[in-house]
């Protein structure tokens, strides 16, 4: 008697399993990873520079090496990326990205008299930098179980800086430093890029995506041809700098991807 019990409940425990959920292990859809996507992101950009600057001689001198880059700040923008991607049967997924970031971020940096002078401790220059875009081209490979996505990318970058340098000069009655005129020299540098990503699928094309961007530019050079030797007699001797930066831009991204031919 039990035994046939048994064998008449066995099948109703079975459909029950297959019914009732949480108890059944339902086969999921294989998400697949592969296509060219669109992105849309913003993002928070740290930027620092440390440099060397001389006078338009190339020689070094007291006033022109306090004006050295010395500078950290941060800001934010916005990004559109594109890529195509390939999804393998292993889970490996390589291809490649192109973005754009405009950005809003600038930092000021003051250089002081320090001659001992009247004038010590005032402001005998003040250097404005401000970077506008930065763009890159890397390679990515990553790994997709599922709806989730990491991967790390290299690559190119390419950037435009433009930075802005202020003279003062020294005045009495009262005795302060005032600015007289400024220049400005922009540049489109070249340098190089890593990053990684992580991405979550919500949809069968949209996918929310998290980015951590390092960017690196040596040696990017500046020139301020009318800079003069100091804030005193020295204005009215025209020395000239030139400047030679390496800058790190890093960003942190978040934002949407979307997965053209996929369904919404």
């Amino acid at each position: 008697m039990p035994g046939r019990l048994i064998k008449r409940l066995l099948p109703l425990a079975a459909l029950a399993c297959l019914t009732t959920p949480g108890l059944a292990q339902t086969p999921t859809s294989a998400v697949n990873w592969s296509g060219t996507y669109l992105g849309a992101f913003a993002v928070d950009s740290f930027y620092s520079a440390r440099g060397s600057s001389r006078r338009g001689d190339g020689q070094y001198g007291s006033n022109a090496a306090d004006e050295a880059a010395d500078d950290s700040f941060r800001g934010a923008g916005l990004v559109l990326l594109l890529g195509y991607q390939h999804h393998y049967d292993s889970g490996i997924i390589m291809g490649v990205e192109t973005d754009g970031a405009w950005l809003r971020q600038e930092g000021h940096q003051d250089n002081l008299v320090n001659s001992g002078n009247a004038w010590n401790g005032m402001p005998q220059a003040s250097i404005n930098r401000e970077t506008r875009w930065v763009s890159t081209l890397r390679a990515t490979v990553g790994y997709g179980d599922g709806p989730l996505m990491v991967s790390a990318s290299a690559g190119l970058a390419a950037a435009f800086f433009a930075d802005t340098r202020t003279q003062y000069q020294g005045v009495t009655s009262p005795t302060q430093t005032l600015a007289r005129f400024s220049e400005t020299d922009e540049k489109i540098a070249f340098g190089w890029t890593m990053g990684i990503a992580a991405a979550w699928r919500v949809s069968e094309a949209v996918s929310l995506r998290l980015d951590y961007i390092h960017t690196q530019f040596d040696q990017v050079g500046f020139c301020f041809p009318d800079a003069r030797a100091g804030v005193a007699s020295g204005f009215n001797t025209v020395q000239g700098r030139s400047i030679s930066n390496d800058v790190t831009i890093q960003m942190i991204r978040f934002g949407l991807t979307y997965a053209f031919g996929a369904v919404p």
